[in-house]
């Protein structure tokens, strides 16, 4: 039989209500100093630390008891540490993740290692959003704890999921070699190789501000510099993702900080290419891509989520992104064609369109913010969206102004209407300084999104429209209508390869600028000359 809860208690009425303590302990800095009374004998049985301690001469004495000084532990932290010593027991629901930070870095120092794993996966398990809110501070606080391994993984791990906030941001010069180094080593370090090599050598600079921006003026004891500030750094960058122009442009120039070795292999690397043997390189291999597309890469998901959020223009770097983007359509994969679009993205909620231009290699596209509807002809004489309520038969039959015929659910037609759609334009997805976004005009929102089964993704009018077959000459066109410019220059053009993704708020919540849409709020009807077929609705009509 064990009684650890009685013996916890009872401890606990020896640290609150004894009058025979021999150790005086103060905890803070001034003003902040509170003073804690403890036993010499708990203290050594529960801690190393003091264990080798209250071993030693050179202890203070007051009044007949040991005194500690311990300014760099605050009082708050102390009165956690000093209860777990006593009870065998730490409640850190209340406390706030800043306690719970220097509660770890305290332990540490005084040996804890039990309360150390406590800690650190309560952070994790109950204080994730401040992690996530303080990330930086945490890894420089704890980046040299052996002990907290598991926290610094889960915090690198945040990091990775979308490091642009990071690696963009002032913040990044003043980063921790202690942290660069293990962000470095992972895997599903979500970035271009090159852009993590331009940011390292943006950081090794930074490091020494005698070196000039410019390095058409440094000398070879310049170089020297950066190479030994990069030395633990330099073997780690994914070299073979690197493609040979790049290479050429931003990494030769610096080829005097690399290592004589790996210099070599670089240049058998890009002067051989699929004639060397790499099975012995020092090269690692490459990392994840973070996203499955062929289109796009994760600084383009960054800065779109960015745009979803409406923030295009604003300081927004330091903001990790709260979307999942999956894909649920591959052109290449699944075809060109309107019915396989709608098979495959009708009601799926909010969705990005990534289309790459066959015949100028652009990248464009839209963000849908509420789903594309599938058409189904299920009432007698008319169409209507699976999406749509069902209306009376009062409702079917009104006076079209497109003719004297009748026509179901005017209500219900083939435009959605959204403030929060836009297109974009990403160019050739090298540079972002270029990237274009259009929002739909506010008096043109009832006509932000078409949904039609004999087209693809459509946004407005016709600033974006994919017509039947999308990969033919001249079936897709962007014009500007509806929204406030035009993306590209290209009028009429094909579909080379065009990606869907399902644009899911990680919180589990909608997407905060998803719309709902109201019957009345989609019956605006489209321009006759802006179609492909005799009349606006009349590919809808069944007569």
């Amino acid at each position: 039989m064990e009684f650890y809860r009685g013996l916890s208690i009872d401890f606990s009425h020896l640290l609150d209500e004894s009058d025979d303590y021999d150790v005086i302990i103060y905890a803070g800095k001034e003003p902040n100093v509170r003073k804690f009374h403890a036993h010499t004998v708990i203290l050594r049985a529960r801690s190393p630390y003091f264990r080798r301690a209250l071993s030693r001469d050179w202890a203070k004495k007051e009044n007949g008891s040991i005194v500690f000084q311990k300014p760099n532990i605050a009082h708050e932290v102390f009165d956690v540490i000093l209860k777990y010593i006593y009870s065998g027991t730490a409640d850190l629901l209340a406390q706030e993740g800043g306690i719970i930070l220097n509660l770890l870095t305290a332990s540490d120092e005084l040996v804890l290692q039990e309360l150390i794993i406590y800690a650190q996966d309560h952070l994790i398990q109950q204080k994730s959003d401040w992690l996530q809110e303080n990330v930086i501070q945490v890894l420089h606080t704890v980046g040299y704890l052996e002990a907290c391994k598991d926290l610094q993984n889960f915090c690198l791990g945040l990091i990775c999921q979308d490091p642009y906030w990071l690696f963009e941001s002032n913040n990044f010069r003043s980063l921790d070699e202690s942290v660069l180094i293990p962000l470095l080593k992972r895997d599903d370090l979500l970035m271009e190789e090159i852009e993590i090599w331009d940011h390292l050598i943006e950081w090794g600079i930074a490091q020494n501000p005698t070196l000039s921006e410019n390095i058409s003026t440094w000398s070879s004891d310049d170089f020297e510099v950066l190479k030994s500030t990069l030395e633990q750094c330099i073997p780690l960058i994914r070299y073979f993702n690197i493609d040979s122009s790049d290479y050429w442009d931003k990494v030769r120039p610096f080829s005097q900080i690399l290592p004589s070795d790996l210099h070599e292999v670089l240049l058998q690397y890009y002067c051989k290419r699929g004639n060397i043997n790499l099975t012995d390189t020092i090269i690692l291999p490459p990392r994840k891509t973070g996203i499955q597309s062929n289109i796009i890469k994760f600084k383009h998901i960054s800065l779109i989520a960015k745009w979803i959020d409406r923030k295009e223009g604003s300081e927004t770097n330091l903001e990790k992104s709260k979307y999942d983007f999956n894909r649920v359509l591959c052109g290449s994969i699944s075809g060109f064609t309107a019915a396989n679009f709608h098979k495959k993205c009708d009601n799926q909620g909010p969705t990005l369109v990534v289309i790459k231009v066959k015949e100028t290699g652009e990248i464009i596209g839209g963000y849908n913010p509420i789903s594309w509807r599938g058409l189904n002809n299920n009432l007698d004489g008319g169409w209507m969206s699976a999406a749509a309520p069902s209306w009376t038969v009062s409702n079917r039959h009104r006076p079209s102004t497109f003719g004297s015929f009748s026509r179901s659910t005017y209500e219900v037609g083939p435009y959605q209407s959204t403030l929060n759609s836009f297109i974009f334009s990403l160019g050739d997805g090298k540079d972002l300084s270029k990237a274009k976004i259009s929002r739909i005009l506010q008096d043109n929102m009832s006509t932000a999104v078409f949904s039609s089964p004999r087209h693809g993704p459509c946004f407005g009018q016709n600033d974006l429209r994919m017509n039947d077959n999308f990969n033919e000459a001249e079936t897709c066109t962007c014009q500007c209508y509806d929204y406030e410019s035009e993306i590209t220059e290209n009028h009429n053009f094909s579909v080379e390869e065009y990606e869907v993704f399902q644009v899911v708020n990680k919180d589990g919540q909608e997407t905060s600028n998803q719309a709902s849409t109201s019957p009345m709020q989609q019956m605006h009807p489209p321009r006759p000359e802006l179609t492909n077929y005799p009349t606006a609705w009349g590919e809808f009509m069944h007569f």
